[in-house]
């Protein structure tokens, strides 16, 4: 059995998706992390073959995590580590511990994922033992592990522009034959990703409309 995982903070006013509060109320904001989180949902339930998992920071038994959770049938379970990498290794360590062949991690930071990448890193790890899907950013929107937690998630600056090459310089040398990279996507962290994502939205819409 296969493990998707959504890492998702806990929808709280004032407490997500900050940096976009610079031109939005953070009603707003929170309305919109909303809106992503559900987006996110709603494409991971489409991938096959696997438990879906909300793993939620810093709550989990927030009322809004329970009922999305029952309504699409995901599991809820909280997060826990001193930072974000070790957070994403405990998920995947304890998941692979539970018998999960494979752990695949996504954010809700890029709410027009398409799913087939999800489905191609599931597909990668059966010949690979890790797989990521580096973000625009610099960071990355996707992580997925076979077999043991690599050292790739200790003393990372999360959230800035280096994350993803602070990533790949720990991947150990005898593990780089069994790495793959997906393609490259975006996320949604400022007012400029936000401006973007419109247009794109804007452009998905117009094309489905034609066929």
């Amino acid at each position: 059995m296969n493990a998707l995982i959504i890492f998702a903070k806990t929808p709280v006013k004032g407490k997500v998706k900050t940096r976009l509060q610079e031109n939005l109320s953070q009603t707003n904001v929170l309305k919109l992390y909303k809106e992503f989180l559900l987006q996110t949902v709603y494409t991971a339930k489409k991938v096959k073959n696997c438990k879906k998992i909300i793993a939620c920071y810093p709550d989990k038994n927030h009322p809004h995590l329970k009922t999305l959770a029952k309504k699409f049938g995901f599991h809820l379970i909280k997060q826990y580590g001193r930072d974000l990498g070790e957070r994403m290794k405990n998920a995947i360590t304890d998941l692979l511990h539970d018998g999960y062949k494979k752990v695949v991690i996504i954010g809700c930071d890029s709410p027009t994922l398409p799913k087939e990448y999800i489905e191609k890193a599931f597909y990668v790890l059966n010949k690979k033992s890790l797989v990521i899907g580096p973000s625009c950013d610099g960071g990355y929107y996707l992580i997925g592990v076979r077999g043991v937690a690599p050292p790739i998630f200790n003393n990372i600056k999360w959230g800035t522009k280096d994350v993803l090459k602070e990533t790949l310089k720990r991947i150990p040398k005898k593990m780089l034959s069994s790495f793959h990279l997906l393609p490259f996507w975006y996320d949604i962290d400022t007012n400029d990703d936000l401006e973007f994502l419109i247009l794109h939205k804007r452009i998905l819409d117009a094309s489905v409309q034609k066929t």
